[in-house]
């Protein structure tokens, strides 16, 4: 199968007892679609597993929480999750980390995100969107879709220093 077009909603026009009526057909928005899916990360810093990102914790310390992180040598970090699926992505939102229960504020972190959508784990490539950041303490960054890129796989990588993640939602129509 091909997935050349976009997703979107379509908008369509009927004919009825010599009347001619618009309609709008709604595609469906499914809920968080990365939910509980695989995911992995360049790297990882002690326990923050790139699975963390997708557990449906919407917590923001990253100590108490567990977000994923990678670690802290990694200078061009990356996270991905597996859909399991073709979907038409439309929206990513990331949860940036919150203060921590030390009182350590490094929301900031956040910056130069992109993130790119693709069928295959190794051709994760085609753009999505960006977020210049910084980020703010326990910030929802919802980064639109505008192309409605077709995937399995989304990537979210910066290249400046390591990466951490609280909670990523992805949202989309299954092709």
């Amino acid at each position: 199968m091909l997935y050349s077009e976009r997703c979107s909603n379509e908008s369509q026009t009927f004919q009825e007892e010599n009347n001619w009526e618009h309609y709008t057909v709604q595609v469906p928005v499914l809920s968080d679609i990365a939910l509980g899916k695989p995911a992995a990360q360049s790297s990882m810093y002690l326990n923050y597993a790139a699975e963390s990102a997708v557990d449906g914790n919407r917590g923001t310390d990253i100590i108490q929480d567990l977000c994923s992180h990678t670690d802290t040598a990694d200078t061009n970090p990356w996270w991905r999750v597996d859909l399991q699926a073709v979907y038409c992505i439309t929206i990513v939102r990331i949860l940036n980390r919150g203060m921590d229960m030390h009182g350590i504020d490094l929301s900031d972190r956040l910056r130069d995100v992109t993130v790119t959508v693709g069928l295959t784990e190794s051709d994760i490539n085609t753009p999505c969107g960006f977020f210049a950041g910084p980020g703010s303490l326990s910030q929802l960054v919802a980064i639109d879709c505008p192309t409605s890129p077709f995937g399995r796989h989304v990537k979210i990588s910066m290249t400046t220093e390591y990466l951490s993640l609280c909670e990523v939602d992805v949202f989309g129509v299954k092709v």
